[in-house]
């Protein structure tokens, strides 16, 4: 399909200064005509899409999951994807490691993506950080009594101390930086679970952007398990139809009001919900009805975002349903009639916007 050229310079906003050509003319045209910065207006009228990656379980990505990100990079250019990256890689034998590094460093530099940060407390990633493994409580429960996980990886980072938790993240940013991934801006925990000791480690530790608000309800989709709800911090105030909001000093939730809780560049840590859920909870006609829902909202005049979101480990099992919803964002992008703004962008970049939006 044909794709209008977008009216900006993301390349100046991530850094980037060159643009590398794939192999045919058309191709080239669409990739550089997509590597320009956001037009969403101050006075608002634009749907902010952002695609989020987890790697969850990275030694578990297959060539297939592999090839399935690689294609929905290549079928839809202007997504400005945000791979939340595991730091486990480096603790747990990744047969494909070296691959996804490679495709991770070809998405920052060609399709600008960003590189940010998701951790799942695994033993070999926690002990590997220098803290003593848990195995309680697990999210993953019929309730959270009494419930653990041997393995960690449905164990809340929030169960962990702030001191814990500051050694986590200085073990994960030493790793990001040793392997050329620079600076990690934007971060989720596994399950997205949270609180507002691990909130404040996180702004201290130079991250602007939290991923983590995540709809409880049963208004679309499936939901995770009984003992999720009891520890993952999230209420009924998320929803589908949640836009980004400035993270309290009292509460994670939108609820909140000032103080916010500040970040290294001077603005406050910008949530924003992942209120089209997680790919194995919602169908194809689920996210564009969530979509559609904000596309309403911004004819009123005001900007929002939709975040979807695809684990790396099912990649090619949801390829289908992903390609499909992105061909309506690339539709939607196209079409006049639509009478709002509807354009990708990182997480950051929806965050910079939403702090000029609230000046």
């Amino acid at each position: 399909m044909k794709h209008l050229l977008l009216t900006t310079i993301a390349a100046v906003l991530l850094g980037a200064s060159t643009v590398e050509v794939f192999g045919e003319e058309k191709r080239q045209k669409q990739i550089a005509s997509s590597n320009k910065e956001l037009t969403g207006s101050t006075n608002g009228g634009t749907v902010f899409v952002t695609l989020v990656s987890h790697f969850d379980r990275p030694w578990t990505m297959s060539s297939k999951d592999l090839a399935a990100l690689q294609t929905l990079t290549k079928n839809h250019p202007k997504v400005r994807w945000t791979h939340l990256f595991n730091p486990v890689s480096y603790t747990t034998p990744t047969p494909l490691l070296e691959n996804i590094e490679t495709f991770l460093k070809e998405s920052q530099k060609k399709y600008f993506a960003e590189i940010g940060v998701h951790l799942h407390m695994y033993q070999t990633f926690v002990e590997g950080a220098g803290v003593e493994f848990r195995i309680k409580p697990s999210v993953s429960a019929k309730q959270a009594k009494g419930s653990f996980d041997r393995s960690g990886y449905s164990v809340p980072m929030s169960a962990y101390t702030g001191e814990e938790i500051l050694r986590m993240l200085d073990f994960t940013l030493a790793q990001f930086k040793s392997r050329g991934f620079g600076v990690p801006k934007t971060f989720c925990a596994g399950f997205y679970t949270t609180s507002l000791e691990l909130q404040n480690k996180i702004a201290l530790k130079g991250f602007t952007s939290s991923a983590a608000a995540f709809p409880p309800g049963k208004e679309v989709g499936s939901q995770y398990a009984p003992s999720w709800h009891e520890l993952a911090g999230w209420d009924t105030s998320v929803t589908i139809r949640s836009v980004p909001y400035r993270i309290s000093k009292t509460t994670i939730l939108p609820t909140g009001t000032q103080p916010f809780i500040q970040t290294v560049d001077g603005n406050p840590l910008v949530e924003i919900p992942q209120n089209c859920k997680i790919d194995w909870m919602v169908t194809a006609e689920d996210m564009k009805m969530i979509i559609n829902h904000h596309v309403q909202f911004a004819k009123k005049g005001k900007s929002t975002a939709v975040c979807l979101a695809i684990h790396e480990g099912s990649a090619d099992r949801y390829f289908t349903k992903f390609n499909d919803v992105l061909e309506y964002v690339d539709n939607l992008s196209e079409n006049r009639n639509v009478q709002v703004k509807v354009q990708y962008a990182t997480v950051s970049q929806v965050r910079a916007k939403f702090i000029e939006y609230w000046k």
